[in-house]
């Protein structure tokens, strides 16, 4: 094998600012109309007994529905992200949910609502939703977590001002009327997915290549990375190795392997990567002009593009401050963090068709449909290996994350009217879910500002946080009737509820670590997914066979206590798993 040959990276940096906050603010408004429809649902349930004359917890399900799709889709829109960029799926998921809208004011039976309304247009809003969050921190590293936080704080905005405005609504013109308004918001998100502009890659120049030769058959229970006699690196062809376990090479590996210099050179491009396919075979035919084609390492960088995917990152799914993260801390730009978290899959480009004409447009698109699949595919089996729940740790906490939506959605859809039952005027009870809405961010910008002091200890914030508005939950039944007492439970409930979402991915990745955050907030979203899209419609039966919302109210304060209760020994379960696994003599 010929050595000196030149090749290069792709990696997409953060650019930390400029076009990111039009980016940012675009992803607030697409979490404004997202969670402001999902959390103010409550204000079309009266209208809707009335049209469809169905129990109350039977009309739930069309909002838990749309409450749980739009959590239980998200690994798979994620997938989609791999192979398209954000602004794509926006639009797509805004057309989707318009039309779902649209369609569910004309129907005539609940069931059909619950399929136009619930099923479809959770979908479409997985895929708004997704992109909202996740963008901010492709474009912030630095300001990820300020950024971040700006953006989810819209799901509180969100819900402060449409709760009102659907009741509003309905009042004045109905519950049909109200979800074509919807639909209309749900296309506005199309014109701010415009504004999600897809980021140029960097290239980083390799000035020296020891191209690797893949030996064909290799022991599958080998470290994918792994030295021999020679200390030469081998890699695993084999695309159902599970990288989820072991890893893909980061392109800083693969940088440090192939050249002897510690610090890249970035140069930014202002063309796609699919346009350098000349390049690629040429350097394809300098590394190694008598080698089998088949046997061409994935780490040779026959495609300069290999590493430009965006969702091959261990960090996608991190919205706190960076600062917490040991990867970030020990690099010195950011260049080099974006290469110490980007993953360059085995697979990448190894088995994509080299013996097809370059030249060929039907060749050529096949190729890429290919390489597409394969991107979406990858994403998708490590987001849902549910091997992850083996870990003792990340079990429990997914048991808690289930119970928490569980019993989350209670207040949003049930406070209204309990107030109303208790005497409250409609007018005046319609501003309980805006309150919590409102609350809600003022938390969750606290909770972000709090928790990137590295003293604090994220899990006991959020077992503190849940255990409040689980109790506070229990209590209202027990409160005397008051609007006092109930905006007051509104605000403490909003407020507590803000560090369950702000903390999510911080807490996994003191769990799990950075290397797995992808693995186990796909598994944490199916289960609750789940919970939300099932937790309502149970608790709400206990209204039907009651009449009162009380024991509504005390299982779902109950259920939230659990959930943190549970949590309280996670720092001892994941101590002990540790020690367990140092003590294993096969561990790696």
């Amino acid at each position: 094998m010929k050595k000196g040959a030149g090749g290069s990276l792709a990696i997409v940096v953060a650019p930390d600012g400029g076009w990111g906050w039009v980016v940012v603010f675009a992803a607030f408004y697409c979490n404004v109309v997202v969670d402001g429809i999902i959390y103010s649902f409550s204000m079309l349930m009266s209208d809707m007994v009335n049209t469809f004359h169905e129990p109350e917890s039977k009309i739930t399900i069309v909002g838990s529905l749309l409450n749980g799709f739009y959590l239980i889709v998200g690994p798979f829109v994620s997938a989609l992200l791999n192979s398209v960029d954000f602004r794509s799926v926006t639009i797509i998921g805004s057309v989707i949910s318009c039309i779902a809208f649209a369609s569910a004011a004309y129907v005539e039976s609940l069931y059909q609502l619950m399929f136009c309304y619930g099923f479809i247009g959770g979908i479409g809003f997985s895929m708004i939703y997704v992109s909202a969050v996740l963008i901010p921190g492709f474009y912030f590293d630095k300001w990820r977590a300020l950024a971040t936080g700006i953006a989810v704080c819209g799901s509180g905005i969100g819900t402060f001002v449409l709760a009102p405005l659907n009741a509003f609504l309905v009042e004045n013109y109905g519950w049909r009327v109200t979800i074509m308004v919807q639909a209309g918001l749900a296309l506005s998100c199309a014109v701010a997915g415009i504004l999600f502009r897809p980021l140029k890659p960097t290239i980083v120049e390799v000035p020296t290549i020891n191209p690797v030769v893949m030996e064909p058959k290799i022991p599958e229970d080998e470290p994918l990375l792994m030295k021999n006699g020679t200390d030469e690196r081998k890699m695993s062809l084999d695309s159902k190795h599970n990288t989820a376990k072991i890893g893909a090479p980061t392109a800083e590996e693969i940088y440090n392997h192939l050249s002897g210099r510690q610090t890249p050179e970035p140069r930014p491009i202002s063309i796609s990567c699919h346009s350098l396919n000349t390049h690629n075979q040429y350097l394809k035919d300098r590394l190694s002009p008598d080698l089998p084609e088949k046997k061409l390492s994935a780490v040779s960088l026959r495609r300069p593009s290999v590493s430009a995917h965006l969702m091959d990152r261990d960090d996608r799914f991190f919205g706190g401050s960076l600062s917490r993260l040991p990867q970030y801390s020990s690099q010195v730009s950011s260049l080099n963090y974006a290469m110490s978290v980007t993953r360059i899959p085995a697979w990448n480009d190894a088995e994509e068709g080299d013996d097809e004409e370059p030249c060929s447009k039907n060749n050529s698109l096949r190729r890429n449909m290919k390489k597409y699949y394969k991107s979406a595919m990858h994403t998708l089996t490590t987001m849902l290996d549910f091997s992850i729940l083996s870990s003792p740790s990340f079990f429990v906490l997914t048991c808690s994350g289930f119970l928490t939506l569980l019993g989350f959605f209670v207040p949003f859809l049930y406070l209204t009217e309990k107030a109303i039952s208790m005497g409250m005027d409609r007018k005046i009870a319609v501003w309980l879910v805006s309150t919590i809405g409102l609350t809600n961010t003022f938390g969750r910008v606290i909770c972000g500002w709090i928790s990137s002091y590295e003293s604090v200890d994220a899990i006991v914030l959020n077992n503190a946080s849940l255990t409040f508005g689980g109790l506070y939950t229990i209590l209202l039944p027990f409160l005397p009737y008051s609007m006092v007492s109930y905006y007051l439970y509104a605000s403490l409930f909003g407020f507590s509820m803000a560090c369950f979402a702000s903390l999510r991915s911080t807490m996994i990745v003191e769990l799990t670590g950075l290397e797995l955050l992808t693995n186990a907030f796909g598994v944490l979203l199916m289960f609750q997914g789940v919970a939300a899209a099932v937790g309502s419609p149970l608790l709400g039966l206990f209204k039907d066979w009651t009449g009162t919302y009380d024991v509504s109210f005390y299982l779902s304060g109950i259920i939230l206590t659990a959930s943190a209760v549970i949590c309280y020994p996670l720092r001892r379960i994941k101590k002990w798993e540790d020690n367990r696994k140092l003590k294993q003599p096969n561990s790696v």
